[in-house]
């Protein structure tokens, strides 16, 4: 199946510097989002760092010469063991660098990627940057955020509307180089025609709500305007973060989505 993928990223209104990074690398199949966090001095190169060492793990990987990191789980492919190695090498490679230099000190970044390999989709994710996948008109969020308010919307103890307002939106219960070791989540899903998947940092869902998301991609005619749409519409609502999307269609770019349902789902 033919795919077809673009990506932008932006430093938004307020901030001085973009600390966010995107890697879209055709020839792996391999696409990533990361947002850095530790100031200009650390978190610019956290993600950088962390994406850099993404592709040349997986590079390694395609002529055989990759260790595996972490166990395996049973319960994905050796495709999503593969992606979940590779994050793990990443954060060895982002928390080694934190000691390097004494304005590195406790840098760390979150990162969502995906590998495509025959049609199957594998996802990796530490952090609060999403996938999300657009598929008949359901935008559906694939990743679940690492954050302290995702926690306690979980846990029962704040709505989700109260969350949207909350206090301490920014705080991490896990990311990139903040330990030797880390968790990562998989998921897996079979690629349809007709298919969107968006890989985002918080500065495009933070600021645009997610059937707003859905609908500029089902308006827009290729991934290109897509992007430059998300983009601009954060920006618009004041761009208090950067902002970093990438966004892969399958099959038809010419109207991605026909009629956009307002049904939207999380899982």
């Amino acid at each position: 199946m033919e795919l077809t993928a673009f990506g932008q990223t932006d430093v938004g209104q307020v901030r001085p510097h973009n600390e966010d990074s995107i890697l879209l690398e055709p020839s792996l199949q391999l696409y990533a989002v990361a947002d850095g966090m530790g100031g200009h001095k650390g978190g610019e190169f956290a993600s950088r760092i962390c994406l850099d060492t993404l592709r040349d793990y997986l590079q390694m990987a395609a002529r055989g010469h990759a260790p595996l990191v972490g166990e395996t789980d049973a319960a994905h492919s050796e495709a999503a063991n593969l992606l979940g190695s590779a994050v793990r090498f990443a954060n060895r490679a982002v928390f080694e660098a934190s000691f390097s230099k004494p304005e590195w000190r406790g840098m760390g970044t979150t990162i969502v990627a995906l590998t495509v390999a025959d049609n199957r989709v594998a996802i990796a994710h530490v952090g609060d940057s999403r996938a999300y996948l657009l598929r008949q008109g359901v935008f559906r969020q694939l990743t679940e955020d690492h954050s302290w308010i995702e926690e306690q919307v979980r846990a029962g103890l704040m709505s989700r509307d109260e969350a949207l307002f909350a206090k301490g939106r920014n705080v991490l219960t896990r990311a990139i180089g903040q330990e030797e070791a880390v968790q990562v989540d998989l998921d897996e899903l079979e690629l349809q025609a007709g298919d969107s998947l968006l890989l985002c940092s918080d500065g495009l869902f933070g600021m645009v709500a997610d059937e707003e998301i859905a609908a500029l991609i089902g308006v827009a005619r290729n991934p290109e305007e897509a992007c430059r749409e998300l983009v601009a519409c954060a920006n618009g609502r004041g761009g208090r973060d950067n902002i970093s999307v990438i966004l892969l269609t399958a099959g038809e770019e010419k109207g991605l989505l026909a009629g956009v349902k307002r049904l939207f789902t999380k899982g």
